[in-house]
């Protein structure tokens, strides 16, 4: 039996001299005697990171570098093309996600769990954050249809068992959120909870845009309500309009009073020129995505691999 552990990373080569020794520490117990490796994707970092990784001269850790930054997700399924292990744990670099929750972890996947996310017990980015968090989770369980009660606003590394690896191997798309795939996949999925650590170094690299992309990737990705918002936006403002007209018979025909139509017409043009052009945006969201599926590229390439393999995947 192998225990893998896929960290991305960027620019974090602060924290690769304390981050990886207690993953490898803790991944080491979890196994039970089993062999473990550590494969560290370097996200096209500025600062060494792959520099770093190898000067920790461990034979069980492995470092690959992408030839541009991709983001973590990208970066994880990277790692997760090539991890050995029959069960694999995706975790950050920071140091942040406790690696003392991995021996719980390995012991749900023993007993027949294949999904086992990490959950901190509790969010501290900041009301606003965790406000939008939870309604943008609500959102999505409603819009898929989720019933499996596990609260994913709060999840940040999770492991997986090797069918649920292959089976993330052979989906293929690029605009997607890795989380929202290994969701919608079903599988046996568990969790556990755990207190998420205070960063000793660097800063977050998740900004507002970032947040709002993958967030936006995630619900074009395995929800078709944005479309379906588009045929009750036109029946809604048919009958809003067919209800003005009607308004309008009424006041002319039967109070005889003169109803100015400058403001109303452009009321009613503004209002529904906008819902047109919005929804033209969504349409077009849909379909960039189909146009950059229909390409097929790789969704990366490696620039450097610490053993000398360089193998490009997700084509």
């Amino acid at each position: 039996m192998m225990l893998s552990a896929v960290i991305p990373a960027y620019n974090e080569a602060q924290n690769i001299p304390a981050t990886i020794p207690a993953v490898l520490d803790c991944l080491t117990r979890a196994a039970d005697g089993g062999e473990v490796e550590v494969l560290v994707v370097d996200d096209h970092s500025t600062d060494g990171t792959f520099e770093a990784v190898m000067a920790l001269g461990d034979a069980r850790v492995r470092s690959i570098r992408l030839s541009r930054r991709s983001g973590s997700h990208t970066a994880l399924r990277a790692g997760l093309w090539h991890a050995r292990g029959d069960a694999v744990v995706c975790m950050a670099a920071d140091g942040q996600d406790d690696p003392e929750a991995l021996a719980a972890m390995a012991q749900q996947w023993r007993g027949g769990a294949q999904v086992i996310w990490g959950l901190r017990q509790r969010r501290d980015d900041g009301v606003l954050h965790g406000l939008s968090a939870r309604l943008f989770y609500l959102l999505l369980r409603l819009a898929t249809g989720r019933r499996d009660g596990i609260d994913l606003s709060r999840a940040d590394f999770y492991l997986l068992d090797r069918a649920v690896v292959d089976a993330v191997r052979t989906c293929h798309e690029r605009n997607t959120s890795l989380f929202g795939l290994i969701a919608w996949m079903g599988f046996r999925q568990s969790a556990v909870e755990y207190t998420r650590r205070p960063r000793t170094r660097g800063h977050s690299k998740w900004s507002v845009r970032a947040r709002w992309q993958l967030a936006k990737d995630w619900f074009i990705a395995f929800s078709g309500v944005p479309l379906k918002v588009a045929t009750w936006l036109g029946l809604a403002s048919s009958f809003a309009g067919l209800a003005y007209a009607l308004w309008i018979v009424w006041l002319v025909l039967g109070h005889d009073v003169h109803v100015e139509g400058w403001a109303s017409l452009m009321v009613a043009v503004l209002v529904l020129g906008g819902a047109q052009l919005f929804m033209l945006g969504v349409f077009g969201e849909y379909l960039w995505r189909n146009l950059d599926e229909a390409r097929a590229r790789p969704n990366w390439f490696i620039e450097r691999d610490s053993r000398g393999e360089v193998e490009h995947g997700g084509t």
